[in-house]
């Protein structure tokens, strides 16, 4: 029970942090790095986060949903390993036109790591030196993402304790009415031993109706086999 309020706790504060936009950074929010990457248009300049405790295709799926909130529809690029997204129109970024998303998922172990390549146009991918402001948006833009993975986590972590939780409340329902059917039990035998007990003083009384019976009958077959014996 303690675990199940500290999961709500711990998802509560997630999604406070997440909706207040001019709010200070969440605590939940992952580091991103910035350097060269390799990837199918080469060496280019690229922003990685690395999301603990989770898988790749829930971060696929949840990058995915990110995007269609800019407009932008993701599909894998041919012969490489990275999706592509074009067209995306992240204001705080691109300004009033779009970018194009490179994006790599690649599982390590408990933890998964994104990389963004974000294609300026002209060849020109986002870097801190070049594009200061939009570096630090899509930093923040990955952070914020950061902590929509975790908050999915520790969500699904929660239904599962849920789960467990009626599990153990429907056992404990079963205990309950195997108790009640227990004493119920109890009851019926209570009642059927009265009634044998009764049973018993009543079998006493037609014993001994039985015998004085067995006596008297003895009396009357003497008298009988006396006479008998008197008849020569």
């Amino acid at each position: 029970m303690k675990k199940l309020l500290y999961l709500l706790m711990l998802l509560c504060v997630g999604m406070t942090a997440f909706a207040q936009e001019d709010a200070p950074k969440s605590s939940h929010a992952a580091r991103v790095t910035e350097g060269n990457q390799s990837m199918n248009l080469g060496v280019n300049n690229a922003f990685s986060v690395v999301l603990p405790s989770t898988d790749d295709k829930t971060v696929e799926k949840l990058w995915k949903d990110l995007m269609k909130e800019y407009d932008g529809k993701t599909k894998s690029v041919k012969k490489a390993d990275e999706q592509l997204t074009e067209n995306v129109r992240i204001s705080a970024i691109s300004g009033s036109g779009t970018v194009s998303v490179y994006s790599l998922v690649k599982e390590q172990g408990d933890d998964v790591t994104l990389t963004a390549w974000f294609d300026m146009g002209s060849g020109t991918f986002l870097n801190s030196k070049d594009y200061a402001s939009s570096s630090r948006e899509a930093e923040s833009l990955l952070q914020k993402f950061s902590v929509d993975v975790k908050r999915e986590m520790v969500k699904r972590e929660l239904e599962d304790e849920q789960k467990n939780l009626k599990k153990l409340e429907g056992q404990l329902e079963r205990l309950v009415k195997q108790k009640d059917g227990l004493e119920k039990d109890i009851e019926n035998y209570k009642k059927r031993i009265k009634e044998a007990e009764d049973d018993i003083v009543k079998n006493i009384a037609e014993q001994e109706a039985a015998q004085k019976m067995i006596e008297e009958q003895k009396t009357v077959v003497g008298d009988v086999s006396k006479r008998l014996d008197e008849i020569h």
